[in-house]
């Protein structure tokens, strides 16, 4: 084994990995919601309604949420808002970064397949 191979990971991949998907998220899928109320009301479809699931996910009580989805409540604390920005990330669009993982996945492995069809009219 040579000494590249031996090398540990760096300390800071995790960190790395998630500044890379931040940037993935940012060139492959439109705009998230960007008001509080909104991005509880998106993440709240997307969990099904349910209130008590999203309230464990960012960390905040399920009367908080329920006052969001209300709109009594408009502006959250920094550390709600930063969860609630990185929950709606990850859940924006995901059949997009699907498909842009797909494709960086056969552009670095054996290829990609395409298949044409074709008619001819006489």
């Amino acid at each position: 084994m040579s000494d590249h191979e031996q090398q540990q990971p760096t300390p800071h991949r995790g960190k790395v990995l998630e500044a890379l998907a931040r940037a993935e998220r940012k060139v492959f899928t439109r705009p998230a919601p960007k008001s509080a109320n909104a991005q509880v009301k998106f993440l709240l479809t997307r969990m099904k309604e349910s209130a008590r699931s999203l309230a464990e996910r960012v960390g905040t009580s399920t009367r908080t949420i329920e006052r969001y989805r209300a709109g009594k409540l408009k502006k959250p604390q920094k550390r709600l808002q930063a969860a609630l920005v990185e929950a709606t990330e990850s859940e924006w669009q995901p059949q997009v970064r699907a498909r842009a993982r797909a494709r960086a996945q056969a552009s670095t492995s054996s290829g990609m397949m395409v298949v044409v069809v074709a008619y001819i009219e006489v």
